[in-house]
């Protein structure tokens, strides 16, 4: 048997100046997953679901829009799916949402990975949405999550959750046009 030998660089195919343009603007994406951990373990998760491009279409946290009410509803209707979640806290801002997901064993259910849930979340929502704006983009691909370890880790991420509307103002400069109490 004859082993093939190794293409000099020299010989290789290149890639096009647009296929490396692109590569250069696009890096590999960052896995934030802890290798081996399973995410349908029961726990709290704190998860960030961005928007597409982080387009503003949700309406503002204190008032939201068609597109931020559908967002609501269908995370508030995840145990109705997956009884085996639960949403402890959630805030919709404009471009993005942050809930704390919960994970319990029940008698007799199936354990669903996160990743299974949120995917299914952001289906629902794309799908509603869909019917009124069939070519809208509606999520970013991903999402961001951080295990709960602790009780001080939930409560900071209760706390970055009720804060989060009024640090939207802030960040860009504009007037808080409420109280964190009218959230």
């Amino acid at each position: 048997m004859t082993v093939p030998q190794q293409a000099s660089p020299s010989s290789r195919p290149r890639l096009g100046e647009s296929v490396q343009r692109y590569l250069m603007n696009h890096p590999a994406r960052k896995h934030n997953r802890i290798p081996q951990y399973d995410y349908s373990r029961p726990n709290y998760y704190f998860v960030t679901i961005c928007t597409h491009e982080k387009q503003c279409i949700f309406g503002s946290a204190e008032h939201l829009n068609g597109f931020g009410q559908i967002a609501a509803e269908q995370l508030l209707s995840i145990p109705q799916h997956f009884p085996s979640a639960s949403v402890d806290k959630y805030v919709v801002m404009p471009n993005h949402i942050h809930a704390i997901i919960v994970l319990r064993d029940i008698p007799g259910g199936s354990r669903k990975d996160l990743s299974v849930i949120l995917g299914q979340y952001k289906a629902s929502v794309s799908q509603k949405i869909h019917r009124s704006f069939p070519e809208r983009t509606i999520w970013q691909r991903s999402y961001y999550d951080r295990i709960i370890r602790d009780e001080h880790e939930y409560q900071a991420a209760w706390r970055y959750i009720d804060e989060n509307p009024v640090r939207w103002y802030v960040n860009r400069g504009l007037p808080v046009p409420y109280s964190p109490e009218d959230v």
